[in-house]
């Protein structure tokens, strides 16, 4: 029960305790990183951007995630951007003579 402990209220109690600019600091960096990394991810996927604001909604960022997670992704639609890894490895099966 102390891991929980350390891992979700000791970071607030830290926080609490140390200078307001301080704390506004690293709060704002990790949000800054949570939109920027959130915005990179759903662009990767085909959707906008934006959508990551409703991250800053306290609630609605976890319906948003969960609906996110569900939802049609654009590689199993057949709609991917990127299309799949072309190899140059000969096929070992095929009885290809170069690959022994």
């Amino acid at each position: 029960m102390s891991f929980l402990f350390d891992l979700y209220i000791l970071p607030y109690q830290v926080l609490i305790h140390l200078d307001p600019l301080a704390g506004h600091l690293i709060v704002g960096v990790l949000i800054a990183t949570k939109m920027g990394l959130g915005g990179w991810v759903l662009a990767r996927t085909g959707r906008s951007p934006l959508w990551i604001l409703a991250l800053l909604v306290p609630w609605l960022d976890l319906g948003a995630i969960w609906l996110f997670a569900w939802a049609s992704w654009p590689a199993e639609a057949g709609r991917c951007p990127v299309g799949p890894a072309e190899t140059n490895t000969p096929n070992r099966l095929a009885g290809n003579p170069q690959s022994h």
